[in-house]
C-alpha cells in the first residue's frame, strides 16, 4: 500500500463529523479462528432513515474483497428510496458481489469471499438500520 505520510510523520486524530438524527452504521468482518486476525471479508455500511423509515442516505464499504478498501455506489444506490426490505438487501448484496476481486488464499477462495461479502452486506445494513431506528433528533 501507499500512503502519504513521511517517514517519520503518523497520525494523531481523526475528526468525524456528528453523526445525523435517524442514521446509523455497522461495521462485520469474518476472521478464521487462527493465529492471524486478518478478515477474510469486511463490510460497513452507513444510512440515514427519514421518519417514515426510507433510506435517504447509504454508504456501502467493502475490505478483503480488492486489493484496496471498496466504496460501492452500487450498493448504496439499491438501499437509498426503500425500507430495507429483502429486495433492497438482495440487490444490494449482489452490488457488493459485483464489485468484489477478491484473492485465493489460505483463508477463503474467490467464490467464498465473494459469497460472505453480499451476506455481510445484509447483516451491517439490518443492524444500521436498527441503530438508525434508535437515534432520536436529539442523538441518542
Amino acid at each position: 500500500g501507499k500512503t502519504s505520510l513521511q517517514t517519520g510523520e503518523f497520525v494523531l486524530e481523526i475528526q468525524l463529523p456528528r453523526q445525523l438524527p435517524h442514521s446509523g452504521d455497522a461495521y462485520l468482518r469474518l476472521i478464521p479462528r487462527t493465529e492471524m486476525d486478518i478478515a477474510v471479508v469486511g463490510a460497513g455500511v452507513n444510512l440515514t432513515l427519514d421518519d417514515n423509515g426510507i433510506c435517504t442516505a447509504a454508504r456501502v464499504a467493502l475490505g478483503a474483497v480488492a486489493p484496496r478498501p471498496l466504496l460501492v455506489a452500487e450498493a448504496a444506490a439499491a438501499l437509498c428510496g426503500s425500507r430495507l426490505d429483502e429486495a433492497a438487501l438482495e440487490q444490494a448484496a449482489a452490488a457488493a458481489r459485483n464489485a468484489c476481486q477478491p484473492i485465493n488464499d489460505k483463508r477463503g477462495t474467490v467464490d467464498y469471499r465473494i459469497n460472505v461479502a453480499g451476506v455481510l452486506v445484509k447483516r451491517a445494513a439490518r443492524i444500521a438500520q436498527q441503530r438508525a431506528q434508535q437515534r432520536t433528533s436529539r442523538g441518542h
